[in-house]
């Protein structure tokens, strides 16, 4: 692409482009991709829709809200390994999963499961313990 198109498509200044050229700068390789794509390539780009399914904040934000302590809070991963903890459930992993229990929706939790693929079964077992 030019640098006119450059800046018209991602709002990037001739001139910072130019810097971002020099064989030193961090953000060299950028501005070879951004020289040597076409035009019609980037479009085309930017115009796909995202097609996958978005993360599934909804339980995690239920679970986290209920814990003040910000360095305990979960994240989605540590969400998810707690359907499968083979050891003994910490105080937070035993709050968070009565979080879950007592004010989750079921919308949350279902799609919490079809993201991660957690099986009802699973799911109904570790919340009934």
């Amino acid at each position: 692409m030019k640098s006119q198109d450059i800046n018209s498509v991602f709002g990037i200044a001739p001139s910072t482009l130019s810097d971002w050229s020099k064989e030193d700068n961090k953000k060299n390789a950028l501005a070879k991709l951004l020289k040597n794509i076409t035009l019609e390539d980037a479009m085309e780009i930017l115009e796909q829709k995202d097609t996958s399914a978005p993360k599934p904040m909804m339980l995690l934000s239920t679970v986290n809200c209920s814990i003040g302590n910000k360095e305990k809070h979960f994240t989605l991963t540590g969400l998810k390994n707690l359907f499968y903890k083979k050891d003994d459930l910490s105080v937070y992993d035993k709050y968070a999963l009565n979080t879950i229990k007592n004010e989750a929706l079921k919308e949350e939790i279902d799609d919490f499961a079809n993201y991660y693929k957690i099986s009802a079964n699973r799911i109904n077992e570790v919340l009934s313990a």
